[in-house]
Formats: C-alpha cells, structure tokens, sequence
C-alpha cells in the first residue's frame, strides 16, 4: 500500500477557525466571523497558557554573570523560570527561587558571594536578582525560561504550539465559539474539550513537547 511518504501535515490559523466553525455546525461567512474567531482564538491560547505550563515554551537558557552584579533583565517573552542552577567550573550547584518578600528582607544585597538564591521579577521586561552578589565573572547562572505563547497573527500563521496541542485547540475554539453563535451545542463540544485537555495535559507532563534550542540560550 503506497502512503505519502511526508510527515509534515499542519494548520494554519485559517484552517483551525474554519474547523472550529464546522463543529459547530456553522460557516465562516464574514470578516467580522474571522475577526472574532481569531481574537477567542488568542484568548484560548492565553487560557492554556495561565492554567498549564506549556513545556514546549521552555528554553535552556545561560545568564553570564558580572562581579559585583545581582540583578539581570532578561526577555520579554520570558514569563517564569524554573530548575536554576549555578554553574561552576563545570559542576552545577542547585539555587533556590524566593519570593519577593523574602528577596526585600535581605538587607544587604549587593554582598559579593557564592550566589545560592534567586528572585524572579515578573516585570516587562522579567528580571532575575541573585543573592549573594557575583564574586567573579567566570559563574553562570543556568535555568529553564518559559516564554510567552505567540499571538496568532496574520491568517496564515500556523500557530506556536506542537502538533499535538492542536486538537485540543480546535476543541477549546468550537467550544468558545458555539457559546456565540450556537449555543445548543456549547454543552457537547465543552466535553469534548474537556477530553482533549485532560489528554494533552497527561501527555505534555510525561513526555515533553519540550524544544531546547541547540545549546540553550546565552546571554
């Protein structure tokens, strides 16, 4: 039996509202349609974002520190971080993350030192600030970055997830949009949604959508 022979089978934003629109037994038929779709669209990627860490967007990423320094600003796009270490002629020394309060009672934090915790600042852009202070140049602080799902965009952008996150987005959208335009189904396709997040939640936490960018991220 002959098959394709590809494996590179994707949506793109248009395809993912068209299919969204037909399970709920609707077409798209105006602009205002696709208007309105998109925006539930990056809403509902937003939504996944906030109630799930989506493993896909965390990136390897290694802060070079500068003696003297404690404080670090990093990407935009970077909303959390995660498993930080202090690398070390080679060896990794586990950090710990503090909260705010705790990072505010430390009274002197510019005292040079091994440094053993950090704070994450979830400011625009985030900033890291690390306690002790850099005692040399040659440390690094290493981490895992996890980065803003993109905007959907233009019509024709294929969206910033694998491609197994894709039912569960077509799900979470015909979900979203017969509650608008056809709300006799908006009970059926909800449990179908719920399905398939259940499902990709198991996945992505046991397998890992995750991408590391080859040789992680240097700053």
């Amino acid at each position: 039996m002959a098959t394709s022979g590809t494996s590179n089978f994707n949506l793109d934003a248009s395809d993912v509202i068209e299919e969204a629109y037909e399970r709920c037994g609707k077409e798209l038929r105006s602009g205002y349609d696709a208007k309105t779709a998109k925006r539930s669209l990056n809403l509902l990627l937003q939504e996944i974002q906030n109630s799930h860490k989506p493993l896909w967007k965390e990136v390897l990423t290694t802060q070079t520190l500068v003696q003297g320094t404690a404080s670090y600003t990093l990407g935009a796009n970077i909303i959390d971080i995660s498993d930080v270490v202090l690398r070390r002629t080679g060896d990794d020394t586990p950090m710990s993350l503090i909260d705010r309060g705790t990072y505010q009672s430390l009274r002197t934090k510019t005292t040079e030192g091994r440094p053993s915790q950090v704070y994450f600042e979830k400011a625009i852009p985030s900033v890291i600030h690390i306690y002790p202070a850099a005692e040399n140049a040659t440390d690094t602080v290493r981490f895992y970055a996890r980065e803003r799902i993109e905007d959907v965009g233009g019509y024709d952008n294929e969206l910033d997830i694998p491609i197994n996150a894709v039912p569960v987005v077509i799900s979470g959208l015909a979900y979203a949009l017969a509650i608008k335009v056809a709300p006799e189904r908006a009970s059926d396709l909800k449990f179908i949604y719920d399905e398939e997040l259940l499902r990709f939640k198991q996945e992505d936490a046991s397998n890992a959508s995750l991408y590391i960018l080859p040789g992680g991220r240097k700053k």
